[in-house]
């Protein structure tokens, strides 16, 4: 019977290499792994490669399912600079279930306490692998679960399995010739605001760095919002690193 399991989710892997083959864009390989990581008891999911992210579009690859209103407070509080997993899964060698984070480093106070705060937003398990590649910075891969349910070696070789899957072929999809998705125009002043942004200034402090009003800097980002037809700043500070107008390394 196990070996029947085993072999359905080999068939289900399988079915996902095939059909992201098919993928053309990377917001269909988005809703792709997110079909395939619900199989398996996953929530969410992020992958992340930092590559040339100054060039627009081409080398950009953030794609996540992880809640808004915990991205919101990633960025707004710059958690990613203490991130207890990225920290731990860097001494890996294949990654590492989050209940291992222990084995690896030992965590600080504000560590313990970004732990506490994704466990407050529903994640409360997941399994975090880099992707390492020669003359290139890793990427990383999670798949996460809203339960506090062990995770078997089973299901760490399946999250696995679809990290690779999924990252080999985003860098195809990026690797192609055609416009993987068309970038919004921003101005340079509108870019320098929104990095802005992403370093957690408020209008009034972004006014004083950049000698503008408070009300231009308003303007300036939310013209931003509006072009790109989000709701919230931090979902405008991803679009903009998506599409390349912001390096990762302006967020820290």
């Amino acid at each position: 019977m196990e070996y029947a399991y085993d072999k359905g989710r080999l068939a289900a892997i399988s079915a996902f290499e095939q059909s992201s083959k098919n993928a053309a864009t990377l917001d269909q390989l988005s809703a792709l792994i997110d079909a395939i990581i619900g199989q398996f008891g996953f929530r969410w999911f992020a992958l992340l490669h930092n590559v040339d992210l100054v060039r627009r579009s081409k080398k950009a690859l953030m794609l996540t399912t992880y809640p808004v209103r915990w991205l919101d407070e990633i960025i707004e509080h710059r958690l990613y600079l203490d991130d207890p997993v990225h920290a731990a899964c860097a001494k890996t060698p294949s990654g590492l279930s989050w209940d291992r984070i222990g084995e690896f480093i030992a965590p600080s106070p504000r560590q313990i306490s970004i732990l506490e705060k994704g466990r407050a937003h529903g994640l409360k398990a997941g399994f975090t692998m880099p992707i390492r590649m020669t003359d290139e910075p890793d990427a990383v891969f999670t798949a996460a679960r809203d339960t506090d349910a062990e995770l078997s070696s089973e299901d760490v070789l399946t999250a696995r399995l679809i990290g690779t899957v999924a990252f080999d072929r985003a860098r195809a999809i990026l690797g192609e010739d055609r416009i993987v998705f068309e970038p919004v125009a921003l101005s340079p002043r509108q870019i320098d605001c929104i990095a802005l942004v992403a370093q957690g200034k408020s209008d009034w402090e972004i006014a004083q760095i950049l000698g503008l009003s408070r009300d231009t800097v308003h303007e300036y980002v939310e013209a931003a919002r509006r072009r790109y037809g989000v709701r919230r700043r931090t979902q405008l500070v991803l679009r903009a690193v998506r599409d390349g107008h912001l390096n990762i390394d302006a967020l820290l």
